[in-house]
């Protein structure tokens, strides 16, 4: 067995020493600036996200007629979005998708692995498929959404997004010690860029998708594959982060950092 030079202290009893005052300030000074220059071009960057989705629905030959229509909300200011015509499903196409849900959940339901995170992923989408299924088999004359709606919804929420996780993530890379800077203001660029672009090509493939197979696939995209999604880049992008900045603090330089009670 090969002898171990230097054995390091335990884990235990050890916390970063880390300025407070520091950590304020860097989440003031990042933050405040980025959330001032998000809102003061909400509706530049809203209105880019439209015109880049009527660039690929014009280039791609979607024929998919959308205009750019804009509202004013009270704290938001303006925020642009797409108008894009309604599609109703067909009652066979609504009995077909109930059919093959309910189907999906039964055969789930009674598999040894149903207990399974993804197993249980499927039965939801399913279980969300078939209600939406019997809502336009009984009453679909009485959906409240329009796809113009389901548009605006959509870009208000992508705007609460970037905003929330600018927030966030300047938060948890701030108290993350008071080094790393040039590591911890990547991660929150990565963070904005990757949301903003992920948000930009869904916008464009559920509009696409909504507007060839109808609206009967709206509660769907919208509750399993919307921001749960959103939460999914975040802690990938949060998990290289803390790798980073745990090789920078169990580094020579990096211990001194640490304080022991």
């Amino acid at each position: 067995m090969a002898e171990k030079k230097v054995i390091y202290y335990a884990r235990t009893y050890r916390a970063i020493r880390a300025s407070r005052t520091k950590c304020f300030l860097y989440i003031c000074i990042l933050i405040l600036p980025m959330l001032l220059l998000l809102w003061l071009h909400l509706d530049d960057l809203t209105r880019w996200i439209c015109e880049a989705a009527q660039y690929a629905f014009r280039e791609f030959c979607l024929d998919i007629p959308a205009s750019i229509q804009t509202k004013n909300f009270s704290l938001l200011g303006k925020v642009s979005y797409l108008s894009v015509s309604t599609v109703y499903p067909e009652f066979r196409m609504c009995l077909l998708n109930g059919a093959v849900s309910l189907a999906v959940m039964i055969i789930i339901g009674n598999l040894p692995w149903k207990g399974r995170p993804m197993a249980i992923y499927l039965i939801l989408n399913a279980g969300i498929q078939l209600i939406s299924s019997l809502w336009f088999l009984f009453a679909g004359e009485l959906f409240p959404y329009t796809l113009t709606q389901y548009s605006e919804l959509y870009m208000v929420q992508e705007v609460g997004i970037w905003i929330v996780f600018l927030v966030m993530t300047g938060a948890v890379t701030g108290i993350v010690g008071d080094r790393g800077f040039p590591d911890k203001l990547l991660t929150v660029l990565c963070v904005m860029v990757y949301a903003i672009v992920f948000g930009t090509v869904r916008y464009i493939v559920f509009l696409y998708l909504l507007y060839r197979c109808s609206v009967l696939y709206m509660t769907l995209l919208y509750f399993t594959l919307g921001p749960m999604f959103d939460f999914v880049y975040l802690v990938m992008i949060y998990a290289f982060f803390i790798n980073r900045m745990i090789r920078l603090y169990e580094s020579h330089a990096g211990k001194g950092a640490w304080r022991w009670s």
